[in-house]
């Protein structure tokens, strides 16, 4: 009987556990966000290519399209595995499509307040701002052909 006191605990720490590698919205907030204990592999930083198109958000920052160009955000964080997965496609790609749009990327560790702007619950998630639409989101790690079809039918 001690046992069915402790079961609403270990089933909270079940679902917030399988959440992990969710790629649906609406399970973490950005400010809930924090660096992974355990038996995850390491993911370090790499330098974006020489003439990168991609820029990267500071706190300050707060990308809106214009009538000329759309916006594309790439909300991700350094200890996130997809995001980390996501980011060479995110910038070869941009460089295809920086005729079309700005392209930013905003650590959620590092930009709390963009990411609530815009309601990011989960990452790897691209915001596609384009003036006069409503926003259009995506999350979840993408190949370099589903990416293109997104910003195809966004932009």
């Amino acid at each position: 009987m001690k046992f069915l006191r402790f079961l609403p605990v270990v089933a909270l720490f079940a679902m917030v556990a399988c959440n992990s590698g969710s790629t649906t919205t609406g399970e973490a907030t950005a400010a809930d966000s924090v660096a992974p204990a355990g038996n995850e592999v390491p993911v370090t930083e790499t330098a974006a290519p020489a003439g990168d198109v991609v820029r990267v958000t500071t706190p300050s920052d707060n990308p809106e399209p214009t009538d000329a160009k759309a916006v594309v955000i790439d909300f991700s964080a350094v200890w996130c595995g997809p995001c980390q997965q996501f980011k060479p496609v995110y910038h070869a790609v941009a460089g295809e499509y920086a005729a079309k749009a700005d392209f930013f990327a905003a650590d959620v560790d590092e930009c709390p307040d963009l990411a609530k702007k815009y309601d990011i619950s989960s990452i790897p998630c691209v915001v596609i701002l384009k003036k006069g639409a409503e926003p259009v989101k995506h999350v979840g790690s993408m190949s370099d052909a589903e990416f293109k079809d997104l910003l195809d039918k966004s932009l």
